[in-house]
């Protein structure tokens, strides 16, 4: 019996658990033509939502075509035309008709070595790039002429990094003047999206509404686990489920990885957790060892007394004095760029945006 697990990739169908109602809100402002912002932190399924709220578009009535657009690696607007460029080629397959959209603009068309799927590129000189970035997108206003379109930009936050002057305010204008589109404005750098879309210094003020992603529940989890065992007739325990989700700190791929090791094993017990947990952080020890000695010592400390008190009472006197800081200030600039590296996330209290990390510097301890 096939595994019913996934954790390498995006997870859809069968094999993404809940988040039933985030669908339906998402799936809503597609249809009307809603700009959504849409964020969290790293690892909590965020990627595999927005791909499931695509498949079920394709289903729904009135229909919405969809493009996805991952701005994650983008340095420049140069990379960011030719990520729309390549998108376009998920509602239209047919190369030659896509160039036809682009009269004027230097733009070829080749097939990925390793997909085999067809991509657009465009030689762009820097005093030409606002051209090309308008006609990139009235190309996508073109497709919602006769069909609603969901616009989908993860990691929106890449663009704050961008040096060509004016760019996001060249994108708002055009953007703005789209009344068949639905633009996602999806990503994991919570603080910077939230700035360039709430302060009005910020050319995408008021430009979405905001939907900051929760965690799935504990009992969603054990509801979905639950149903996928019993297929092999195995009853998981509850409290096996449990475990699993808090030793992840919810953090949707690690349980999906759990879940996949458990599912291939005879045992169905805590021990077994115990021995997946050391095989996960045994096959990512060399990367976390890389990432460790990047850090600064004030940093190396920081991130042992989080993972140490998870969080709670850092400031306290003793809790200083635990992780080896004279003041609160030197912790505080320590906390402040492992959240600016993305190691760190704070929602109330700072925490691991990969909970396996924390495992590990636990294990140092």
């Amino acid at each position: 019996m096939e595994n019913p697990f996934s954790y390498s990739e995006f997870v859809t169908g069968k094999s993404f658990c809940n988040r039933k109602k985030e669908q339906q809100d998402l799936i809503y402002y597609a249809q009307n033509s809603q700009n959504v912002l849409l964020y969290s932190h790293r690892r909590m399924g965020k990627t595999s939502l927005l791909h499931e709220v695509i498949h079920r578009l394709i289903k729904t009535k009135p229909k919405v075509n969809a493009v996805y657009i991952d701005l994650y690696g983008t340095l420049d607007e140069n990379d960011f035309i030719n990520s729309i460029l390549t998108s376009l080629t998920q509602i239209e397959t047919k190369l030659e008709r896509i160039l036809k959209r682009l009269p004027g603009l230097k733009v070829t068309g080749s097939f990925d070595p390793v997909t085999g799927l067809p991509t657009l590129s465009a030689s762009i000189k820097s005093r030409e790039a606002p051209q090309y970035l308008d006609k990139a997108l009235r190309v996508l206003g073109s497709y919602s002429e006769k069909q609603k379109l969901l616009v989908i930009f993860d990691e929106f936050q890449e663009i704050a990094k961008y040096s060509e002057q004016g760019f996001e305010k060249r994108l708002r204008k055009v953007i703005q003047g789209h009344r068949n589109i639905s633009y996602i404005f999806s990503g994991s750098q919570k603080h910077i999206l939230i700035q360039m879309f709430d302060s009005a210094k910020h050319a995408f003020y008021k430009m979405a509404r905001s939907y900051p992603l929760q965690k799935i529940e504990i009992r969603d989890y054990i509801n979905w686990a639950k149903r996928h065992f019993r297929k092999k007739n195995v009853t998981l325990d509850e409290e096996i489920i449990v475990n699993i989700v808090e030793r992840c700190d919810f953090q949707p791929m690690y349980i999906q990885q759990f879940l996949f090791d458990l599912w291939r094993s005879d045992i169905t017990d805590l021990a077994m957790l115990e021995d997946i947990e050391k095989s996960i952080i045994s096959i990512q020890k060399n990367q976390y060892i890389v990432l460790w000695d990047l850090l600064t010592q004030n940093q190396k400390k920081a991130l042992r007394l989080i993972a140490e008190t998870d969080g709670e009472g850092i400031y306290r006197a003793e809790r200083l004095q635990q992780g080896g800081f004279n003041s609160g200030s030197v912790l505080q600039r320590a906390l402040s760029s492992l959240k600016e590296k993305e190691i760190l996330s704070k929602n109330g209290k700072y925490q691991f945006q990969d909970a396996m990390l924390k495992k590990w510097i636990q294990r140092l301890s």
